[in-house]
């Protein structure tokens, strides 16, 4: 029996450590994720940069075509003043006048604002790209490990499953459906330890004498509070933690 009861604990911890891989294999996708996440919100910025670049550029063209225009006008205004027939016709052209060279002004404030906006930007993306490709060298590098790390954990728990089946194999058929029971309604804890006369699972109190009878290892006896099965604490062996 106590051969059997070392096969169950053996059998338990390689179960906790399948789990504990699993949930470490199960974490890899979520972490992929966050990286290309991350890569993926600097690239944006730079495009969203670039597309600024493309609109001002485009604004700037625009406001030399205008300022083309408020320049044209003045001159054609200009041309007229000499041939206005009254004083009301001359006034009338001054004032056309006057109001092209605010537009002119106006226009020629907008194109430096445009001018330097470009400047900036330029100097911003071109700074942004080296960043976006230094970023996008740390997420491949990154995601390359992740990738080891998958194959490793992969071959770890075929590892250990293999351990299991034939660890599985050695137990009698109806004490493997009992654990396996156990486990599954229990959190994938079926086996555990008395530690200072409690179930290490619980930490219900076990009276002494059921400790005693445990530690005989004779027979199989489970926690009248969590159900799970209760072995002798073995050093430096903590299972139900």
């Amino acid at each position: 029996m106590k051969e059997h009861f070392a096969n169950l604990r053996s059998l338990q911890e390689i179960d906790n450590e399948i789990k504990n891989l699993r949930e470490r294999l199960n974490e890899l996708p979520g972490k992929v994720t966050e990286i290309q996440k991350k890569f993926e919100a600097t690239k944006a910025i730079l495009e969203e940069k670039k597309q600024l670049l493309q609109e001002s550029k485009k604004q700037y063209k625009l406001a030399d075509v205008d300022l083309r225009a408020a320049e044209e006008k003045i001159a054609a205004y200009s041309v007229q003043l000499y041939s206005a027939k009254d004083n009301v016709q001359y006034k009338a052209l001054i004032k056309e006048i006057e109001t092209q060279k605010k537009v002119k002004n106006d226009i020629e404030d907008r194109i430096i604002y445009l001018l330097e906006s470009i400047e900036k930007l330029e100097r911003e993306i071109h700074e942004m790209e080296k960043t976006v490709a230094q970023t996008e060298a740390d997420a491949q590098n990154k995601i390359s490990v992740l990738e080891e790390e998958k194959k490793e954990l992969e071959k770890a728990i075929s590892e250990r499953e293999s351990q299991r089946t034939h660890l599985a194999g050695l137990l009698p058929a109806d004490l493997l459906r009992r654990y396996e029971r156990i486990r599954i309604s229990k959190g994938g804890i079926a086996v555990t330890n008395t530690e200072n006369d409690r179930c290490n699972g619980c930490l219900s109190p076990i009276p002494p004498q059921r400790i005693l009878e445990i530690e005989r290892q004779d027979k199989l006896y489970l926690c009248e509070a969590c159900g799970r099965i209760l072995l002798p604490a073995e050093k430096k062996t903590h299972l139900g933690n």
